[in-house]
């Protein structure tokens, strides 16, 4: 349940959702696991549709607090390789 919370508070959309939600309150921190389960994503570059996802890398961002705790967004970011623009 808190999964989907968190996952419309930070704005994403299918294929992107929160996965975990660790609050950890000793760090002053909340930690997201955030996934994109799919295996084809449109070209970030040319924006041509329907490209193979060929690796994730694995990322870490801090995000704007949440009420006064520093949010940090944990993701595999799936990278295409893309058959128009290469």
């Amino acid at each position: 349940m808190q999964e989907q919370l968190f996952t419309q508070a930070l704005g994403l959309t299918p294929p992107w959702a929160v996965d975990s939600v660790s609050f950890r309150p000793d760090e002053g921190a909340i930690h997201f696991e955030v996934s994109c389960d799919t295996a084809r994503l449109a070209c970030p570059v040319c924006g041509a549709a329907d490209q193979p996802v060929h690796d994730r890398v694995e990322r870490t961002w801090q995000h704007l607090h949440f009420f006064q705790f520093k949010a940090f967004i944990h993701c595999r970011v799936p990278r295409v390789a893309c058959r128009e623009c290469g």
